[in-house]
């Protein structure tokens, strides 16, 4: 009995050890973080940080985060973080992120409210701490900027390593009920108030590996696969797939392919979201009817590839603007 005893105390003595030490380590990687950034000419400020939980998990909370950047204009606030871990997995993080936060941008202040938003982080146990896999979840999201509201009903990002290509990650996302600022909607009278649906099914592929060297290797994106994309907005349908390189000065090139339920809404989205300059809405609207009546579709589907070329982009054989910027090359 008296072996038991010792045996318990000893092994609580040296899991409360574990956690301080654990705890400690969290807390001068937080503050280590705040100084390095400070360092690289950001401005980091907070309301405090502490490390809680004990025995069983590692409860980081950041009061009143606030990062910006006077250079660019940029900057992030918002009342509080937690990044939680349990004790005997810390390389599998949930953050809790403010429900309340606010988004400086040059053209003006972006407020985003939520009634959900957290993540999961789960790294590869070891020295690399390589990004193994991620998931957000949003309910009831809402960015208020000075060109109005968007709002989601719910909302799911996720990542994965893809194991079958080098410094890739697949990508999930799933919008559902999805409210455009209102200038867009304006601009679509035919459309409904709300989207239904949007889904993405993709791979990115990087120039380096996402790990806590990151820092020093600066992964870029190379390329992207894009397996499937779904826009619900009937009448309005889309369905896109293809694959897209990154040039030398960040351009998107290459092709995908669009298949066009309600078509004649399309170039009327495209020159409300700036993809297209509006005076060409209508030009661009005879042009598809013209290629639906020599494919002999009418009213009903087209298809149609979307190229991206020497800096341009084209849909089927029309020429609609400039290719976009999909990374900043240094």
């Amino acid at each position: 009995m008296r072996a038991l005893l010792w045996g318990v105390v000893t092994a609580a003595v040296l899991w409360s050890g574990y956690w301080f030490a654990g705890s400690t380590a969290v807390q001068r990687g937080a503050e280590g973080w705040v100084a390095q950034a400070a360092a690289q000419g950001f401005d980091v400020r907070t309301a405090g940080i502490r490390v809680a939980g004990f025995p069983n998990r590692f409860d980081l909370t950041v009061t009143a985060p606030a990062v910006s950047d006077a250079g660019f204009g940029l900057g992030w606030r918002g009342d509080t973080l937690q990044v939680l871990a349990m004790t005997w997995k810390p390389w599998h993080l949930i953050a809790l992120l403010p429900l309340a936060q606010t988004i400086r941008t040059p053209d003006g202040d972006i407020t985003v409210t939520a009634a959900k938003l957290r993540a999961s982080v789960v790294l590869h146990p070891g020295a690399d701490l390589r990004l193994d896999r991620t998931i957000l979840e949003t309910t009831d999201l809402a960015m208020t900027g000075p060109a109005g509201a968007v709002r989601v009903a719910n909302a799911t990002l996720a990542t994965s390593e893809d194991t079958s290509r080098r410094n890739s990650h697949r990508i999930g996302l799933q919008i559902n009920g999805l409210t455009p600022v209102p200038a867009v909607s304006a601009a679509l009278p035919d459309l409904p108030a709300v989207i239904a649906g949007l889904h993405l099914d993709g791979i990115a592929l990087l120039s380096a590996p996402l790990d806590r060297h990151a820092g020093e290797t600066q992964p870029e994106l190379t390329g992207l696969i894009l397996r499937d994309a779904t826009l619900d907005w009937r009448p309005l349908h889309v369905i896109a797939s293809g694959s897209l390189a990154v040039t030398s000065d960040g351009l998107a090139e290459g092709r995908i392919d669009l298949t066009l339920d309600g078509w004649h809404s399309l170039p009327g989205l495209l020159g409300a979201v700036g993809v297209i300059d509006p005076v060409l809405v209508p030009t661009l609207l005879r042009a598809l009817e013209i290629m639906a009546e020599q494919a002999g579709t009418g009213t009903g589907v087209l298809t149609l590839p979307l190229t991206f070329r020497a800096g341009r982009m084209r849909l089927g054989p029309l020429p609609i603007g400039t290719a976009p910027r999909l990374a900043y090359r240094q």
